[in-house]
């Protein structure tokens, strides 16, 4: 009988022990600092930052989730924390029904990016950032980076033509630039009827004109 109380003694004592270290983890205070991009987005969409962390740690996970209201429509990248906000994602442009959802690792990397049907989270296209123009709603992007199918292409959301751009290929600046075409070509100007590109290098001055 005195074994098994000693035995019942040593039980309480070790759940009371527990307990303390649980409340002691618990009153662990950790400051999360604000999201450091903007995440609203048009027709009652945004991005809801959230951070998840255990119990008195300072490492976990964070993600970003496409929310409107009170309704997670899709997580869209979650990654450890704290990891720079930027490698999570950031909105690149606001085409209405559809946004740019991008991530960036640093000077130098391809800034990859998804096209994000706002409604529903699905992935309308992927590939890596070069330029936008957000009022016409046209994206120049590379498919397929770093692969032998590796592909700029220029994608008019307004008039659903996607065009494989292959003019500037054999520029100076692709040749100079560490980021090839992705650091050369932007979009000079878009109208009702045509989209100008150009090689942004003031020695060079190559423009080509596609049609919408």
């Amino acid at each position: 009988m005195k074994t098994l109380y000693l035995l019942f003694l040593l039980f309480a004592w070790s759940l009371a022990a527990n307990a303390q270290a649980q409340r002691g983890k618990a009153s662990i205070t950790i400051h999360v600092e604000p999201y450091s991009y903007d995440t609203l987005l048009s027709q009652g969409y945004h991005l809801a930052y959230r951070v998840h962390l255990d119990s008195g740690e300072t490492d976990g996970l964070q993600s970003l989730t496409l929310v409107k209201g009170k309704r997670n429509i899709r997580q869209l990248n979650e990654i450890s924390y704290p990891l720079p906000q930027k490698n999570l994602g950031y909105i690149g442009a606001d085409f209405g029904d559809s946004f740019l959802f991008v991530q960036s690792y640093g000077a130098g990397n391809p800034h990859e990016m998804q096209l994000i049907k706002k409604k529903t989270g699905k992935e309308l296209m992927q590939g890596v950032w070069v330029d936008v123009h957000q009022t016409e709603k046209v994206v120049l992007y590379i498919a397929n980076i770093y692969e032998e199918n590796e592909t700029m292409k220029l994608l008019d959301l307004k008039s659903g033509k996607e065009t494989v751009i292959s003019d500037f290929q054999d520029s100076a600046c692709v040749e100079e630039r560490i980021g090839g075409l992705r650091d050369c070509v932007k979009i000079a100007s878009v109208t009702a009827k045509e989209i100008i590109l150009k090689i942004d290098d003031e020695a060079e001055g190559t423009s080509r004109k596609y049609k919408r």
